[in-house]
């Protein structure tokens, strides 16, 4: 298939702008605290955010999962919606889940320079990781969506 649609190179390329903002944030809160250009001020709460950051990290990731998969059923039980609609809720469902795992990213990044504990920044790094594993793919969106390649193309 051809990813060069001008609607799926947009949606790839927010996923791509959404990505590296994350790594430019932790690359610079990274550089802060290493050269200490600043002081950890709760590095005396670290257990505390430790699990804070556990938490919310494996809640967001799980809601994130579970309310794109909740909206991915809703796209395909609509027979009646053309592939245009679909793919704009799909992208819409997409970015709902790149939104929350985002968020637990840069919390871990914020905790990490809140606290100086590097456990957070590779936490960040792990769910930047599975961040980038949600790449958009024509493929992996016509799987998703039961589409053909045909359907796929007409983007």
């Amino acid at each position: 298939m051809n990813n060069t649609s001008p609607a799926f190179s947009t949606f790839k390329i927010m996923h791509r702008a959404m990505f590296f903002g994350q790594l430019v944030f932790l690359g610079v809160l990274f550089f802060l605290v290493y050269r200490k250009s600043v002081s950890p001020p709760l590095a005396a709460q670290d257990k505390i955010f430790q699990v804070i950051a556990i938490v919310f990290s494996a809640l967001a990731f799980f809601a994130g999962n579970e309310l794109f998969k909740r909206r991915l059923t809703a796209i395909k039980d609509r027979i009646d919606s053309t592939v245009k609609e679909k793919f704009e809720k799909y992208r819409s469902a997409s970015v709902i889940q790149w939104a929350l795992l985002e968020g637990a990213v840069l919390f871990c990044g914020i905790c990490f320079f809140l606290v100086g504990n590097y456990a957070f920044l590779a936490l960040a790094a792990v769910l930047a990781l599975l961040f980038m594993m949600q790449m958009p793919d024509k493929n992996k969106m016509a799987l998703q969506l039961g589409l053909s390649a045909a359907d796929v193309e007409d983007l």
